[in-house]
């Protein structure tokens, strides 16, 4: 597990400039090793449908919680068979990430490796807009990412030959239900209020995650 992520970090360290294009390429690529390893240990394991521990990490930790960061954690869970919430803590603000033990510390190098990069995303496309604005576009750009990062991923198991699908899907539906059998008993969460956004900004945060290669 060590050696997968030195890899992943490397990977998103390669992209240390302020070039989203590059930054996204890696984090792809990242996602992809990591689905890779996922499949090979599931194949070897001798029972892949054997309940996991799940477990909760916090991600960030902030007086205040920009929200396209809790977009870019819940999509980067959702990719990785994991969730996540917020949750406050005294005068503090937690994004929380749930699931396998295995997934969470390549899940959180790919979400502090895509955190500036959208940050410097929207300084590229905003100028001079305010804070706001900024936010709302990261929203959007998040949004897109996430998205597509997803799709790479499914299409990734789609190519796995029937044998190993077999195998594979099961396991990780196995998984799923731990994860969501875990917030039903432990989390309670309730349904997250709706965000508000300029759509101007959260439009063209959108298009340019449509632009940036995968």
């Amino acid at each position: 597990m060590s050696d997968l992520l030195d890899r992943v970090r490397k990977l998103l360290a390669l992209a240390g400039s302020p070039n989203v294009h590059e930054a996204t390429a890696a984090a792809a690529k990242a996602q992809a090793l990591i689905d890779a390893h996922r499949l090979q240990a599931l194949l070897d394991a001798e029972d892949a449908a054997a309940q996991v521990e799940v477990v909760e990490r916090v991600l960030e930790r902030a007086r205040r919680l920009r929200r396209w960061k809790s977009v870019l954690a819940a999509g980067l869970a959702e990719v990785n068979g994991c969730l996540a919430y917020t949750r406050e803590d005294g005068k503090h603000v937690e994004v929380v990430v749930v699931g396998p033990a295995s997934e969470l510390d390549t899940l959180q190098a790919l979400y502090d490796g895509l955190v500036p990069r959208l940050q410097w995303l929207s300084a590229d496309h905003g100028g001079k807009q305010d804070k706001r604005w900024h936010d709302d576009f990261r929203v959007g750009a998040a949004a897109t990412l996430v998205e597509r990062l997803a799709a790479a991923s499914k299409q990734d198991r789609a190519s796995v030959d029937a044998t190993a699908l077999a195998v594979v899907e099961p396991a990780l539906q196995v998984r799923r239900d731990a994860v969501q059998d875990y917030a039903e008993r432990e989390l309670h969460l309730k349904r997250g209020r709706g965000i508000r956004v300029d759509l101007d900004a959260y439009e063209r945060g959108l298009a340019a995650g449509e632009e940036v290669d995968l």
